[in-house]
């Protein structure tokens, strides 16, 4: 099976059809085609391998060189029916091919996927215009390591919400019994999040457009993803805004705005700016009280620091754990399972302290009176 544009392909065939929508499903972020011709397949090893006539299977194909060599990875199954979304590409260099008898584009020049009212001007990113928790929203951020789970990722946290990040990446399922009142907070901020960007807006006077879901266009930071709650002006030069609801302990009636900006959101608002290409976010503290806008400024040095913490994340724990459960290896996945906090956590929250206390406070609104500060 040869295609025009490519080199050399090597197949690996995977036979076991146990858990197989568990397998296929750690596959989502790859380009799928028909493999059906069992007179042309080749171990990845060298040796030629026929299977019976009447199996089939999907080829999952990811480009390692500009050389346009592949590899294919097929899970052997009966009756395949595809369970993945439609997939959107964004700017920038892609090295995904489909081979099909007739593709529907061309894999060598991306499609621009860009809502024509988006202020977002900047080839920087691929966006998807989808609507945030939306079905198709969460299937975009499965694959991706998202800001809002920054601080998970790089430690912050005591327990196992690391580890339970892990699995929910891993296994492409959360783990059970997540805890009620992290769920009810979760809730609470959705539930609030519209009447809160309502309020920015009379407040500031700013127009807020939105986005979907945002991921970086450079290859190496592609496993990044972002959902800002708002754009803030045109690109580039406009800002992000992101709000927060708090739940306040269980009792988010009684809540107050926030008089100074908690250092654990500093990941989020870095990595948003990192991939949206923004110099400033303002974070808006929503409650039924009052509220607190925060301007925050872009920190090139705090984010190399998190980046290499989220890279080891990703590519020392996930990825590899991912590979691993992919060959029916279940103990030599979990092997990859993350210590609760890095060796650099401590400098993160650290650093991340100082960026909290530097953020500006912008005004502060009390039962209808704003108070605006230079």
């Amino acid at each position: 099976m040869r295609h025009p544009r490519e080199r050399s392909i090597s197949l690996l065939y995977y036979n076991d059809s146990h858990n197989y929508n568990v397998k296929m499903q750690m596959l989502l972020n790859m380009m799928w085609v028909p493999v059906r011709d069992r007179h042309e397949r080749h171990n990845a090893f060298g040796g030629a391998q026929v299977l019976p006539p009447e199996r089939f299977g999907m080829a999952a194909i990811s480009t390692t060189s500009s050389s346009c060599t592949v590899r294919i990875t097929g899970i052997v199954h009966k009756a395949f029916v595809s369970p993945f979304p439609k997939i959107t590409y964004g700017k920038g260099i892609s090295r995904n091919l489909t081979i099909c008898a007739s593709p529907p584009c061309s894999a060598i020049d991306p499609i621009d996927v860009q809502s024509p009212a988006s202020p977002v001007c900047d080839s920087h990113l691929s966006l998807s215009d989808v609507p945030q928790r939306s079905d198709e929203w969460f299937a975009l951020r499965k694959d991706k390591l998202t800001t809002s789970t920054f601080s998970t990722a790089l430690g912050f946290w005591k327990g196992s919400r690391r580890f339970e990040l892990w699995h929910e990446k891993v296994y492409a399922s959360e783990v059970p019994n997540k805890e009620a009142s992290k769920m009810n907070a979760m809730e609470w901020g959705a539930i609030n999040e519209a009447a809160a960007i309502d309020q920015y807006k009379k407040i500031t006077g700013h127009d807020v457009s939105s986005m979907g879901f945002a991921v970086h266009s450079n290859e190496r930071l592609n496993w990044l993803g972002a959902s800002p709650d708002g754009i803030l002006g045109s690109f580039p030069g406009g800002g992000i805004l992101e709000v927060k609801c708090p739940y306040n302990k269980g009792k988010p009636e009684t809540g107050s705005p926030w008089s100074t900006v908690p250092f654990y959101y500093m990941p989020q608002v870095q990595g948003q700016m990192e991939i949206v290409d923004s110099e400033w976010v303002d974070l808006f503290c929503w409650t039924p009280n009052g509220s607190t806008i925060f301007r925050i400024l872009r920190d090139r040095n705090y984010w190399n620091l998190i980046h290499g913490i989220l890279r080891e994340f990703w590519w020392g724990n996930v990825v590899p754990a991912r590979e691993a459960l992919l060959l029916g290896c279940q103990e030599q996945a979990q092997s990859y399972k993350p210590a609760s906090r890095h060796v650099q956590t401590g400098l993160a929250i650290a650093r991340s302290l100082k960026l909290a206390s530097e953020a500006k406070l912008l005004c502060r609104e009390t039962t209808g009176h704003v108070e605006f500060y230079s």
